[in-house]
């Protein structure tokens, strides 16, 4: 292990070499299995969805593994701050070598006077009932190759090389929820398409039932310009940290951390999730987990982030599970499900 001891301290400075930014479409949201398990996946990136939360993780993955997975994330109905998503994810994965599409697509409202410094934001409750608004889309295709190198007995390196062509939108209007807003009929005017090259990258170490992993997402931070202000959205670089033990031969708990600072409609967040998953019988998993921000922000303490997932899987054949996942929580979190398909063999 002292091998490991000295790879993880340098792979954890040069994510402090790395500063943080902007817009925010978040980590867990890809992948129902991870979702399902409170976005605490990092440590466990075991099938094509690896690809995502941690290239690493096909080392000790799956032979082989295809997953086609949908997720949807919906503010709730009295929400005054947030927004919505909408990520599609395919992916082929051995343990040396990944192939992958997705496709996020992220829609942000901020009430103008949220668009203050932090230090003068107001609470909630004091907005009025119709509220001058911004929304922010932002919609990327992501295409993406892993590679994926064993360094040491239990040690593997992954990076996922990739083409992100996106889009950004930004308009204002007036509208007394998120979710009226998100359903106005105004055209958001769309910048011109481009196309930026990126690549995230892992580490994962395994041995006896445990597993840590480090992901470092969006290394470049591609952005991607609005129309005619000059300005860029851009996808944020995280940088997560996770672990997962096998406290059982049928029953796996997990942990991520993120290492650094995003953004989202609320202000700044730092969220930890905790995870379980587990056959209860024959060919039937279910999965559970939860997770929150540790920021604090200014007028908006109340709402933490706290979300609570719940998920199952069913195998009608052998090597082929059907997912879905449910999440749920405060007003920062909203309402979010996915389903996905996976054969594993």
């Amino acid at each position: 292990m002292n091998k490991i001891t000295r790879i993880f301290p340098l792979f954890v400075a040069l994510l402090g070499l790395l500063p943080s930014v902007a817009h925010a479409q978040t980590f867990p949201t890809v992948g129902t299995r991870a979702q399902g398990m409170g976005g605490a996946f990092v440590g466990v990136a075991d099938d094509g969805t690896a690809i995502y939360w941690n290239p690493a993780g096909l080392a000790a993955g799956s032979y082989f593994s295809l997953a086609l997975d949908h997720a949807v994330g919906e503010p709730t109905e009295q929400a005054r701050r947030g927004g919505d998503y909408k990520n599609t994810i395919i992916a082929v994965s051995m343990p040396a070598l990944g192939l992958g599409y997705y496709r996020l697509e992220a829609r942000s409202v901020v009430p103008s006077v949220l668009l203050l410094p932090v230090d003068e934001l107001v609470s909630n409750r004091n907005l009025s009932a119709v509220t001058p608004v911004r929304v922010d889309s932002l919609v990327t295709h992501h295409t993406g190759l892993t590679l994926v190198q064993s360094l040491v007995q239990g040690v593997a390196v992954g990076a996922t090389l990739k083409a992100v062509h996106g889009r950004a939108a930004s308009t204002l209007i007036d509208a007394g929820t998120v979710k009226a807003a998100l359903d106005s009929d105004v055209d958001e005017a769309f910048g011109e398409s481009s196309t930026e090259f990126d690549f995230d990258i892992g580490l994962m170490a395994s041995g006896g039932g445990l597993k840590v992993g480090l992901t470092l997402r969006n290394v470049l931070e591609p952005g991607f310009n609005l129309p005619g202000s000059g300005e860029e959205l851009t996808l944020d670089r995280q940088a997560r940290a996770g672990l997962s033990y096998q406290v059982h031969p049928n029953w796996l708990a997990a942990a991520d951390f993120d290492l650094l600072r995003s953004r989202d409609a609320f202000g700044e967040r730092r969220d930890i999730a905790l995870g379980v998953e587990g056959r209860v019988i024959g060919r039937a998993y279910v999965r559970s987990g939860l997770s929150f921000n540790t920021v604090d922000t200014p007028g908006i303490e109340d709402e933490r982030g706290l979300a609570y997932s719940i998920g199952a899987s069913y195998a009608p054949k052998p090597a082929i599970f059907i997912d879905g996942q449910l999440t749920t929580g405060d007003e920062r979190t909203g309402r979010r499900w996915s389903v996905a398909t996976r054969f594993v063999y």
